[in-house]
């Protein structure tokens, strides 16, 4: 009878220990791993998918198969389930870009109210992925007077803006943000930017930047511009512009399909990861 009981109290022991754990808010709930994603212009991989009571996450890797760039809109990934009013939920407002032949690994979270820990959930990535190319369209750019006679120009989806600057007849400096306002691309070629007088005489500055930078939607970038002037290329009572007209780029993008996953509740994995 003795026995009976005291392997009845830790059966009980055991169950509530196994409750407990299932109840911490730290408790993960693991979903079985899904195959790799390929499509002709890119590989994904999802690493490690688990939520908690309030928020669900996996590990994004991403590879880009193509001679283009190919975007990312974190934003734009659905997390779906019927289960716990979780409904559908989107990561925070982001974009990244792989070059081309490159790859990336981004986390990819959601976060929200106390019912993310689901058994089924699903992941649509409609609307997602695209892809940018090299080469872009060139804007019809703008300038800007050395001394400043304005100190932000709008350049069609470029927002430029000079935020310091230093100018005499030996050297030109100044200190730009960029904004890309477009939904795709923005390409900055900083060794395009050129340095007019006002007779038209564009003067020898030209430097060697083959690579260009790029601004995903929304993002900004830094450019500094610095020009030393030959002897008596400039007298005191001249002014100089700074011309953008060749140096900024958008490069339109395309969708690019790819289909969803499903996530379903691995208690094995759980049971490994929490341990």
């Amino acid at each position: 009878m003795k026995n009976l009981l005291s392997i009845l109290v830790l059966a009980v022991i055991s169950l509530t220990v196994f409750a407990q754990a299932e109840d911490h808010p730290h408790h993960e709930k693991h979903y079985a791993d899904v195959e790799t994603i390929e499509t002709p212009e890119v590989k994904i991989e999802i690493i490690k998918p688990h939520s908690q009571v309030n928020f669900s996450q996996f590990t994004i890797k991403l590879f880009n198969k193509t001679n283009d760039y190919v975007l990312m809109k974190k934003h734009a990934i659905t997390f779906q389930s019927d289960e716990n009013g979780y409904g559908e939920q989107h990561p925070k407002e982001d974009v990244d870009f792989v070059e081309p032949g490159g790859d990336i690994t981004r986390q990819i979270k959601v976060e929200g109210g106390v019912g993310f820990k689901v058994d089924n959930l699903n992941i649509s990535f409609e609307g997602v992925f695209s892809r940018a190319p090299l080469k872009g369209k060139p804007t019809e750019g703008g300038q800007f007077r050395m001394k400043p006679d304005k100190n932000s120009i709008m350049m069609e989806p470029f927002a430029v803006t000079l935020k310091k600057w230093r100018f005499n007849t030996k050297e030109l400096s100044a200190d730009f943000k960029i904004r890309y306002r477009g939904e795709s691309i923005g390409i900055v070629h900083e060794g395009e930017v050129k340095i007019r007088k006002e007779d038209g005489t564009i003067l020898e500055n030209k430097e060697d930047r083959p690579k260009p930078f790029i601004i995903p939607p929304m993002g900004t970038k830094t450019v500094t511009v610095v020009r030393p002037f030959q002897k008596d290329a400039l007298d005191k009572k001249d002014s100089v512009f700074i011309v953008w007209d060749d140096a900024l780029e958008e490069s339109p993008s395309t969708p690019i399909s790819v289909s969803g996953i499903s996530l379903t509740y691995d208690p094995e994995k759980t049971k490994r990861e929490n341990k």
